[in-house]
């Protein structure tokens, strides 16, 4: 391996931290002793290292000794003091310094610079150290694979080359989850990523990192100590993988100093947030100091995520990246400051795969059934976290202000035992474990309700002619459960001018009914269902009317009233106009305004002629709707301006007879 270059130190002031041009971070120098000392009501275990454990939801699980057993974390930092007492019965696996090539990741004297592996001493210690009543690592049963990959002497781009060696050596191993407080941008050679570079597929440790995610490794990275600016991320940050950590204090608001996103490709960064504002970490034999950086921010995350790894083995990394997401305190609305903030562990443990809602979803079509199943999922919960409890919520609107549904319940189904009226409504279930975590679906739909039925005769927008005075009536309902079905119907049929019911029916079972007295010939009539589910109804209507036309000759002249009357109507531009003729002659049939002048001529026209045999005009036919277009006024004149909304007439003349009627015309 050839170095690809030697540079020295560089600093930047107005950092809490010392940066190693840039990356490697250490807290400030304040005066030998310590920062964490203990204070009255401190917990006897964590004393002031207690901060993180609470922030991140720990307890619940390091109560119950979830320490992260079986595990296994390797470190990329700048060097571990593996002979502080703070480290003993600690499991080290592996470890390698490839740095100077040989196995030993403690300071050598003669090669390094003193205090070269602080820093890595200090990320390890939120991992593993124990100092008595002062500071508890999260993960102490963990197996430990420790590779220095960091030479403080300088800022060269064979660090680069160190750290995919180390993840390949990890690797090699086995490994669970690699815990790294470096990052790469700028160099002492002059040479720096530029910010279209950082998209995760160009610089050597961002390629290197999502190799390791993609076989199955949880890398976890510290966003970097270039805040506040956008766009300040350090590689491998940029890796889509990985899990990119910014810091934030003890009340949970972003340090100013923390990196932030997004990538050069708009992905969000940082992932999440952790304590990385004066936390506790181990600097020396027995002495605990509190410390900033985005360095400390990240072993604990990949501290929490050993616990979860404990409890739930097969967790792939994007599976465990998708439970903090879902346990995230910015998930509602991640951004490139917090990502989707800070995790609640025990919820994410409790709750890995969150809640899933699996019926109903929203789909291109409505619904099948009025009474639908709800189903939903949340794979395996620890035994200790059971039983759980669901709330599940319907409504209308998307806030959830007016549930339909509203019920607590210990399944994860709910079949519904009332009929949903036909729309749209959203849904979303809460899980809560009896050890008080939660999660929830989010929220669910548009889900489309289908109406209750659906009229397959006598129901054409358009209007229908039929030449039976007792015709058969067809629908065909949804699916609805029982109770609240099975569904039973009630049959009306109205007359379309005055809404008289001519005919009904109640309580009927079957889905056809064959009317069983006569309809008034030329006449339009409409017809409704009721549909039963339990004490519910639901009210259809057939699209348009029907008429039952005469096939007779007619034994008078007649001029009917046109319909709609007044026109237009929702649906209706035009109005049509009716006329029977008992006896061949010459006939006109005009529309007048109030003063007596034509406006449009129908007859003679352009589809009549002056003399027309006996007949019944105006109606449709028996394949068409139930108006003859050519009768059919839309409100214009003869030249098809449009005329003002007001009151005309319509007049017929034939042989012995002249008729009026007054037609409303609402204008256009």
């Amino acid at each position: 391996m050839q170095p690809l270059g030697r540079f020295k130190l560089k600093t930047r002031p107005g950092l809490p931290v010392l940066d190693l041009a840039p990356r490697v971070t250490f807290a400030p120098v304040a005066g030998p002793g310590d920062t964490c000392g203990v204070s009255p009501g401190d917990d006897p275990v964590l004393g002031p290292s207690a901060m993180p454990y609470r922030q991140l939801h720990l307890r619940p699980l390091t109560d119950q000794g979830i320490d992260a057993t079986g595990v296994r974390i390797a470190l990329l930092d700048t060097g571990f003091d593996t002979a502080n007492p703070a480290f003993n019965g600690i499991t080290i696996t592996a470890q390698h310094d490839f740095v100077f090539n040989d196995s030993v990741v403690r300071d050598e004297p003669g090669k390094d610079v003193a205090g070269a592996q602080s820093h890595g001493t200090s990320t390890w210690s939120l991992l593993a150290g124990d100092v008595s009543g002062r500071l508890h690592g999260i993960a102490r049963s963990a197996h430990y694979l420790l590779a220095k990959t960091e030479d403080i002497r300088s800022e060269t781009r064979v660090e680069e080359d160190n750290y995919v060696a180390a993840l390949e050596w990890a690797d090699s191993i086995g490994v669970d989850i690699v815990s790294s407080s470096l990052g790469y941008l700028s160099f002492d050679n002059g040479f720096s990523y530029t910010p279209s570079q950082l998209n995760g597929d160009i610089a050597v440790t961002s390629v290197g990192a999502e190799q390791a995610a993609q076989r199955g490794i949880l890398v976890v990275t510290a966003a970097g100590n270039d805040g506040p600016g956008f766009r300040t991320l350090s590689t491998p940050g940029d890796a889509d993988s990985v899990l990119t950590i910014g810091a934030e204090d003890s009340l949970g608001t972003i340090a100013f100093f923390s990196s932030r996103g997004p990538t050069a490709d708009g992905r969000l960064k940082p992932d999440f947030t952790a304590p990385g504002v004066a936390v506790c970490v181990l600097t020396g034999i027995g002495q605990v100091r509190r410390e900033d950086g985005t360095s400390f921010a990240t072993p604990l995350v990949a501290a929490s995520a050993a616990l979860i790894k404990q409890m739930h083995p097969t967790l792939t990394p994007v599976e465990l990246r998708g439970a903090f997401r879902a346990a995230g305190s910015k998930r509602a609305a991640p951004d490139s400051i917090y990502g989707w903030g800070r995790p609640d562990v025990a919820a994410a443990a409790v709750f890995p795969a969150g809640v899933t809602a699996t019926a109903p979803l929203p789909a291109a079509g409505p619904l099948a059934t009025i009474t639908p199943t709800f189903t939903w999922t949340v794979g395996t919960v620890p035994p200790s976290a059971t039983p759980v409890r669901y709330r599940v919520r319907a409504s209308r609107d998307s806030t959830l202000a007016a549930p339909l549904v509203d019920t607590l319940l210990t399944p994860e189904i709910l079949s519904l035992s009332v009929a949903l009226k036909a729309g749209s409504f959203f849904w979303r279930v809460d899980a809560t474990a009896a050890s008080g975590e939660t999660a929830t679906s989010g929220l669910v739909g548009p889900v489309i309700v289908p109406a209750w039925a659906t009229l397959t005769a006598l129901s054409n927008p358009a209007g229908m002619v039929i030449d039976t005075a007792q015709p058969t009536l067809t629908w065909r309902p949804v699916h609805a459960s029982s109770p609240p079905g099975p569904l039973t119907f009630d049959l009306d049929v109205q007359r379309v001018a005055t809404g008289i019911t001519d005919f009904n029916v109640a309580n009927l079972i079957d889905t056809t009914f064959r009317l069983t007295q006569p309809l008034e010939r030329n006449t339009a009539y409409r017809w409704f269902l009721t549909v039963h589910a339990g004490p519910d109804t639901s009210i259809i209507k057939s699209q348009g009317s029907f008429l039952v036309v005469d096939l007779g000759l007619p034994t008078s002249t007649l001029l009917y009233q046109n319909f709609p009357n007044p026109f237009p109507v929702a649906g209706r531009d035009s109005t049509c106009i009716w006329f029977d003729l008992p006896i061949a002659g010459s006939v006109e049939l005009d529309v007048l305004d109030l003063r007596g002048n034509p406006v449009r001529h129908f007859v003679p026209g352009p589809d009549f002629p002056g003399v027309l045999p006996p007949g019944r005009y105006g109606r449709g036919s028996t394949g068409g709707g139930i108006c003859d277009p050519r009768l059919m006024w839309d409100g214009r004149a003869d030249d098809g301006h449009p005329l003002p909304a007001g009151v005309y007439l319509a007049k017929l003349k034939a042989p012995g007879l002249i008729v009026f009627k007054r037609i409303v015309f609402r204008g256009k």
